[in-house]
């Protein structure tokens, strides 16, 4: 599931998800448009966080998509 579907689905804003995952607003609004990955440590918080709804493989199928 895409991190964008995955907030859309717990109607979270970005703002809500940096304080959960421990990062920026910014950060979060990128990753969700697949504009950017998360690093190692913000992935795995991300996955956790998730209960393992979004995953490495979600951020790498955004980030490609974006780049279509």
């Amino acid at each position: 599931m895409s991190l964008r579907d995955w907030l859309a689905s717990k109607d979270l804003t970005y703002t809500a998800a940096a304080a959960l995952f421990g990062c920026s607003r910014a950060s979060v609004y990128y990753y969700a448009i697949g504009r950017k990955r998360p690093g190692a440590r913000i992935c795995a918080e991300i996955t956790r966080k998730t209960q393992g709804a979004v995953t490495a493989d979600d951020h790498q199928s955004a980030y490609m998509q974006a780049r279509k």
